[in-house]
């Protein structure tokens, strides 16, 4: 679904896109409360994401998203699409399943990738 770099990704427990504008410090409101605004750039791509899964998957992320920027190939609804971005703030890895028997070790990591 999604790949860094040409690395295939494990499937995400959660993916949502949004896209967001870049304004210029000059926008701002006039004593009317109306807006002046100086649009710069235009459908900035975020990525929100949640992995869930073992260590090897766990480690085939970090390690992908550890450069400071990356190619990023991801789904859209016009199709797949790929940007520059970088990788935000991590929540995780945080363990969330060991199973005795086997020793087999599910994390759990969330964060967000932002174009460049």
């Amino acid at each position: 679904m999604i790949s860094i770099d040409g690395v295939d990704l494990p499937s995400p427990s959660r993916y949502k896109i949004s896209r967001s504008d870049l304004d210029s410090e000059d926008s701002n409101r006039n004593e009317l409360g109306e807006l002046i605004r100086h649009r710069i750039r235009q459908g900035i791509y975020k990525i929100e994401l949640e992995f869930i899964c073992p260590s090897p998957g766990m480690h085939t992320i970090e390690t992908a998203i550890e450069p400071p920027e990356i190619n990023v190939t991801f789904p859209t609804p016009i199709g797949k699409i790929t940007k520059k971005m970088y990788a935000g703030n991590r929540e995780g890895p945080e363990l969330t399943r060991h199973d005795i028997k086997t020793d087999e070790v599910w994390w759990k990591i969330s964060f967000n990738l932002i174009e460049v």
